[in-house]
């Protein structure tokens, strides 16, 4: 084949294999969701009602540097489809709603997953540890120390404070008495 016919050929048709960098399949799979609306994320559906069967409410707290960090509002609502997922929020003041019509466990990577930022020992969201470092995780008041956040299980009423510091905030105490 001629070198300028095989230049104008696209590098698939030159035998050329290309990979999808993770951005470009985040972008897709967003896209989709707003295109097509609720597709399922983790196993978690996009109804158009909330479940009655496993109900339970967590608070997430994020600080950054003393800071808090807003975790947004209809996180799990998509815009434009008429449903929303199991894991969501209703408002920016932290409080994930798990309402689902079925048993079982949920957990903080699920929640991330569907909201959509990265989450591990140095990132949650926006918050983000100093290179070697890692984030400061509570749970419940009690220092978490696993290796891997997004398997942390929610329980009703459970506080999960992520911080990057210092310095570091004083987490608030949940008004439970809504739920």
């Amino acid at each position: 084949m001629h070198t300028a016919c095989r230049r104008a050929l696209p590098r698939e048709a030159r035998g050329v294999q290309r990979r999808a960098s993770p951005m470009a399949i985040a972008v897709v799979v967003l896209l989709a969701q707003s295109f097509f609306g609720g597709l399922p994320i983790d196993g978690i559906s996009c109804d158009r009602t909330e479940g009655a069967v496993e109900h339970i409410h967590v608070s997430l707290q994020l600080y950054d540097r003393g800071r808090a960090v807003k975790v947004p509002a209809e996180i799990g609502m998509p815009q434009g489809a008429d449903c929303l997922y199991w894991i969501h929020t209703h408002t920016a003041d932290g409080f994930i709603h798990i309402e689902a019509p079925v048993k079982r466990s949920f957990d903080l990577g699920e929640f991330f997953d569907i909201w959509g930022p990265n989450l591990s020992v140095t990132q949650a969201a926006s918050v983000v540890a100093p290179s070697g470092k890692r984030l400061s995780i509570w749970v419940d008041g009690k220092p978490w120390h696993g290796s891997n956040p997004r398997k942390i299980v929610f329980h009703d009423h459970q506080t999960i404070v992520i911080q990057n510091g210092p310095p570091f905030a004083t987490p608030s105490h949940p008004d439970w008495s809504k739920f």
